[in-house]
């Protein structure tokens, strides 16, 4: 009989006594206990938390005591990372490297395997990220990121049309992982990208020499979270150029759901099996994506 494949979600947000209700979706985040039987019905082995803490968020703020009493409460089934504000802990034209370094390897000695969701509403060339990101790399902490433009009334790192500045801190930090989240991130998989469409759901075929596909061919350290609408929507625009993206990336690809309430319903692993049930994606691209990869890169030896 086969062994069943294992599938890990990068991208989850879990809280332990949720009360606030989310001004998107009207209803609190998840609870463990609702993540869970989500993951149940999806197949989903384990999701990785990533705690919310960055002051543009609109959640709860979160301890990394709290992240790491969802994981103690329900043993095998999340993977905790940590999440500070690259703001913090001094004034920020003062914060250094170590500064960020004090905090971040107490996180990693406490079972941490990551950093995010990040979505401060600074550019990468700040100092005080600059300075964040170094200490990542130091401590081997992968980063998931939200971003968008300046213009746009929202969260997430400050960047411009055609990723320039990810360009600068991805060639800056070559051995520091970054998994790319948002629709400021996925509509770049295209070309000629209308301004307009920067930060939301563009629809119709890709054009080929996306800023993103560049990257991606310039940086191995880049990664793509298709979590949430923005990832999924953007592999589903224009079939054609989807195989032939995956089969090519492959290796750099990354399963994330990204549940903010009970009332959504994530489609990307149905929509996963079907791609490789009608052999329009491998067997080895699919277990890569919701599975292997993650693995590798957090040390998780599954």
């Amino acid at each position: 009989m086969k062994a069943k494949q294992m599938i890990i979600d990068c991208h989850a947000h879990v809280f332990a006594f949720p009360k606030l209700a989310s001004p998107f979706s009207k209803t609190t985040w998840l609870s463990a206990q609702e993540q869970i039987r989500i993951m149940d019905s999806k197949g989903v082995d384990k999701a990785v938390i990533l705690p919310l803490s960055n002051a543009e968020c609109c959640a709860e703020v979160q301890s990394f005591g709290e992240i790491l009493y969802i994981c103690e409460c329900f043993p095998g089934r999340f993977i905790p990372y940590c999440n500070i504000d690259p703001r913090l802990p001094q004034r920020p034209d003062l914060i250094t490297v170590d500064h960020f370094l004090y905090i971040l390897e107490q996180y990693k000695n406490l079972g941490a395997k990551g950093l995010g969701e990040l979505v401060a509403r600074i550019p990468w060339n700040d100092p005080c990220m600059l300075n964040l990101l170094e200490a990542c790399q130091i401590v081997n902490f992968p980063i998931t990121f939200h971003t968008i433009t300046p213009d746009y009334d929202g969260y997430g790192v400050l960047d411009y049309p055609g990723l320039e500045l990810l360009e600068i801190v991805l060639k800056r930090f070559p051995h520091l992982r970054l998994f790319g989240h948002s629709p400021g991130f996925w509509s770049e998989i295209s070309s000629s990208l209308r301004i307009e469409d920067k930060n939301g759901y563009p629809k119709g075929p890709v054009k080929e020499g996306g800023a993103l596909v560049n990257l991606l061919r310039k940086y191995p350290n880049l990664h793509c979270d298709i979590s949430a609408g923005s990832g999924l929507f953007a592999l589903q625009r224009d079939p054609d150029f989807t195989w032939k993206f995956i089969e090519e990336f492959q290796d750099r690809i990354i399963l994330g759901l990204d549940y903010g309430s009970v009332k959504n319903d994530m489609q990307h692993i149905e929509w996963l099996k079907k791609a490789k049930l009608e052999n329009y994606i491998s067997e080895l691209a699919y277990t890569k994506i919701t599975s292997r990869n993650i693995s590798t890169i957090l040390g998780l030896g599954l």
